[in-house]
């Protein structure tokens, strides 16, 4: 499952819950844009490839 589409970015931090739910957190474009983002989700959905849970949450301020 693809995070981010963008160009730019990378991918320098994640971690696992209690619960089950995948957090992590990213930049994109960092000398430009200079935005911290955060994803999460859970194994399931990375396994599909695409959102299947509502733990789902991309490109989060």
């Amino acid at each position: 499952m693809r995070l981010d589409e963008r160009t730019g970015v990378s991918y320098p931090d994640g971690q696992q819950n209690a619960d089950g739910v995948i957090h992590i957190i990213y930049d994109c474009n960092r000398t430009k844009d200079r935005r911290i983002l955060f994803a999460s989700f859970r194994e399931e959905d990375a396994a599909k490839g695409k959102p299947i849970t509502e733990a789902v949450k991309l490109r989060q301020m």
